[in-house]
């Protein structure tokens, strides 16, 4: 099994290479993309940092029960 602070350095570097693109490439940039794309990327902040929040609360369940 993957350490869990592994798991959520991991998540944390994925929700900010996302942010990062947005910031260079975003709606506010000076040559921004298409509008598709940066719902693209908006889509996968939400969900990695939903699935991180989901993964922090079951280790917590998990150890509360050991």
């Amino acid at each position: 099994m993957t350490d869990p602070a592994e798991m959520v350095a991991w998540l944390d570097r994925r929700i900010a290479s996302a942010q990062t693109w947005l910031a260079d490439h975003g709606r506010r940039s000076k040559k921004p993309r298409p509008e598709m794309e940066i719902e693209t990327k908006e889509y996968d902040i939400a969900r990695f940092e939903e699935i991180r929040g989901a993964y922090l609360k079951a280790r917590a369940k998990s150890e509360d029960a050991a």
